[in-house]
């Protein structure tokens, strides 16, 4: 029993084990423990939950909406008082507020209050109709196009009401908010996006038409784009300073060969399945992030013995069939979140000296060694599953030489 092994005092275990949805609060807390929450925490999670059981009123377990869950907080604040008489502190009200809801929640049965319609939603859903149907993109990329595009017609919103009424003047009012507190690239990005939304839009009549040729990105001056990676020995470094027996370290090395020796994306990483593993032939398959291409790659000796630590000893037994999962319970496919924490962490605590640290640097890396090793543009565009050379061509500069064509590639041959 959870609540025993919380409390010495038969008193004190009598009293959580009586309160009303007992069983509920243990399960949570017995969660919470498989965590690794300390116990001091679960004696004040556990003291807590028979407050939100008291000031929600539940006599059984029901859905809450937040609304709910604040007016009772609000009445918590006010009853509660410490040993010397005095009020809760100003963290106590929300403290309690996230409490409710992480336990509600894991019952299924917290009930969140829904956003505000979008002023524009009708468009957008058409939008984004248009782009799944019509072109074909991938939901990833709809996402993106449909978030930067709803975040400028909300700010738009606040002063007009119809896009009959968009100018060009709008678009550059929204830019020029924007450029203190976004770098040059972010705006051209922005600007790529709004241009495709402005021509579907004067296409459908939604505004008038030459809004979207007006659209100009900023000068972005040529060295913008030099790679920030690592060095390749930066990389081998990196890759000999996670040898750790851990559980953590293992998988850490794990995800840190995929990044560096194939190049993957982070979404790409954690999107791979168990069945992507051919290990009799030694073949790693890879569904690419854009564009949903499908790729092979050989499956190298260092790769594979980092994969087979990590199965055999650090990977937990569940019923998830992705490769990368959470080490604790539930199990889950690792979010994209952890995996740029895991690059982070290890390239500050080996001083690497680069200037990005994520997991994107690494591919940088990885483009950049094929390059020096002699790869044609278009071949590490291949390898890294892009879609011609001149998304590659960013690295032509270091070594002009890497134009000619090789005969073999092995990045990894000096691990």
């Amino acid at each position: 029993m959870m609540f025993e092994k919380l409390f010495n005092l038969p008193s004190a275990v009598r009293e959580h084990q009586t309160a009303p949805l007992a069983q509920e609060r243990e399960e949570f807390l017995s969660y919470l423990n498989q965590l690794g929450v300390c116990r001091d925490s679960l004696r004040g999670f556990a003291a807590l939950l028979n407050q939100i059981v008291r000031f929600l009123q539940l006599e059984n377990l029901r859905g809450v909406r937040e609304s709910e869950i604040e007016s009772a907080a609000r009445k918590w604040f006010k009853c509660r008082r410490t040993m010397q008489g005095r009020r809760a502190g100003p963290h106590s009200e929300p403290h309690f507020k996230w409490l409710a809801k992480r336990w509600l929640r894991f019952h299924g049965r917290f009930i969140p209050t829904p956003p505000p319609r979008h002023p524009f939603a009708l468009e957008l859903r058409e939008y984004e109709e248009f782009m799944k149907s019509e072109r074909g993109y991938l939901q990833s990329t709809i996402a993106g196009r449909i978030c930067q595009t709803a975040m400028f017609l909300r700010w738009y919103s606040g002063t007009r009401k119809s896009l009959r009424k968009i100018s060009l003047g709008d678009v550059d009012k929204y830019f020029g908010v924007k450029a203190k507190c976004w770098v040059k690239l972010s705006l051209a990005s922005c600007a790529a996006v709004l241009r495709a939304f402005f021509r579907y839009a004067e296409s459908r009549r939604w505004c008038e038409s030459g809004i979207a040729n007006g659209i100009k990105s900023p000068p972005i001056q040529h060295d913008y784009f030099t790679p920030t990676g690592p060095k390749w020995n930066e990389v081998l470094r990196l890759l000999d300073s996670t040898n750790g027996p851990s559980l953590v370290e293992v998988r850490a090395k794990a995800i840190l060969m995929l990044l560096s020796i194939y190049g993957l994306r982070r979404s790409e990483v954690v999107r791979l399945l168990l069945c992507d593993f051919d290990w009799t032939n030694q073949v790693l398959t890879v569904r690419r992030a854009k564009r949903g291409r499908v790729q092979q790659f050989p499956i190298t000796p260092e790769v594979k013995d980092a994969l087979l630590q990590y199965i055999r000893y650090a990977r937990p037994e569940c019923s998830c069939q992705h490769l990368f999962v959470t080490l604790r319970p539930p199990y889950a496919p690792m979010n994209l979140a952890s995996v740029s924490l895991i690059v982070n962490r290890r390239m500050k605590r080996s001083r690497i000296c680069s200037t990005k640290k994520g997991p994107h640097s690494l591919r940088h890396a990885c483009a950049t060694r094929l390059l020096q090793q002699g790869a044609s543009l278009q071949e590490i565009a291949d390898f890294l599953g892009h879609r011609d050379s001149k998304s590659v061509g960013i690295y032509a500069k270091f070594d002009p030489k890497a134009l000619c064509e090789v005969s073999a590639l092995d990045p990894c041959r000096e691990l």
